[in-house]
């Protein structure tokens, strides 16, 4: 009876990974990859103690340090040990991420993983690979976008590290990025990849202006910064949104016998006028080179879906804050953790 019971496990388990090949194969190549990062971090500590290490980059630590402990005491998030050690990228990429959408119709393509659920996008410590993954979606008719990646969260599992490419960021950008960061080993609700990403990013930005106007004061400078470049995102935002309703719009009104060629211009010519639209906005207003950086900007479905992930539920969240919880972010992220 014993044996039975064992063989029918077996036989399960065996049926389980089998069916769960492909998963399992690309979790263990994203475990060596997080493997090595964990490994070859250096506790900050340490490094404080080093003469070699320019003051410029303790002063960075510093700084990091006061955001992580602003997050956890004044705001709320949860306690733990992420960006206390430090990982030196040597100055190139180490993670990239996925995302795609049907070529006419913006919608986030999902992998799933077992357990961990659904995601709408798929990481990669490895370019190569992230490059055949997109291809092959875009074998079967999916428009793909492939972005390096300066941060993640591993949800509280592991202690995340500063990356040494952080220390380029102004003190908005990183405040904002360490916060969006903790936010998520805070709160994470499985199959709810854009809200998880909407509430990172609306919790991230609303705590480095509190935590910036508290450090620096309300006049100045680092705020003042701080806040230009998120209304200079407003126009971006908006600009992008007004191009995806155009997109939406074109999508659900082709014409009858249009040809597939006739589609694809279509939706080329939305896109260019998109770009247009933002060459003449204020969001590259004071910019050099504008035309330049726009040529290199090639906006197809995976980016606009990737931008609701992100940034769709902004307003709604601002709303909830202030009517729910009359502007107190500590109170709006307790609520959440309940969740």
């Amino acid at each position: 009876m014993i044996k039975r019971l064992f063989a029918s496990l077996l036989l399960l388990l065996l049926i389980y990974l089998a069916y769960h090949f492909k998963s399992l194969s690309y979790g263990l190549k994203q475990a060596k990859g997080q493997a090595e990062v964990l490994w070859n971090a250096v506790p900050v500590q340490e490094l404080m103690e080093k003469s070699s290490i320019a003051d410029s980059v303790k002063e960075k630590f510093r700084f990091i340090s006061s955001v992580r402990e602003y997050a956890q005491t004044t705001l709320g998030l949860s306690e733990s040990k992420n960006y206390t050690t430090y990982y030196d990228q040597k100055g190139e990429p180490i993670l990239w991420v996925v995302t795609a959408s049907p070529e006419f119709k913006i919608k986030a393509y999902q992998w799933s993983f077992p357990l961990a659920g659904n995601f709408a996008y798929k990481g990669f410590f490895n370019y190569d690979l992230a490059k055949e993954e997109a291809e092959k979606l875009k074998q079967q008719g999916f428009d793909t976008e492939i972005d390096e990646v300066s941060a993640w969260s591993t949800l509280g599992w592991f202690k995340d590290p500063i990356l040494s490419s952080m220390l380029n960021k102004s003190e908005g950008r990183l405040s904002e990025l360490i916060i969006h960061e903790l936010t998520h080993a805070t709160i994470f609700l499985k199959n709810e990849n854009k809200l998880n990403e909407n509430l990172a990013t609306f919790i991230g930005r609303e705590g480095a202006k509190r935590f910036l106007k508290d450090r620096f004061g309300k006049d100045s400078k680092v705020l003042a910064s701080y806040l230009a470049s998120l209304d200079r995102k407003k126009w971006f935002k908006s600009l992008s949104s007004q191009a995806k309703n155009s997109l939406d719009s074109l999508y659900s009104n082709f014409p009858e016998n249009a040809t597939l060629e006739e589609k694809r211009h279509l939706k080329y010519m939305l896109l260019e006028e998109y770009k247009q639209n933002l060459l003449r906005s204020k969001y590259y207003s004071q910019k050099a080179g504008q035309e330049s950086k726009l040529q290199g900007f090639n906006p197809n479905n995976a980016f606009f879906s990737g931008i609701s992930t992100y940034h769709e539920s902004q307003d709604s969240l601002s709303s909830v804050l202030e009517s729910n919880y009359n502007g107190n972010l500590k109170a709006f992220i307790e609520s959440l953790k309940q969740l």
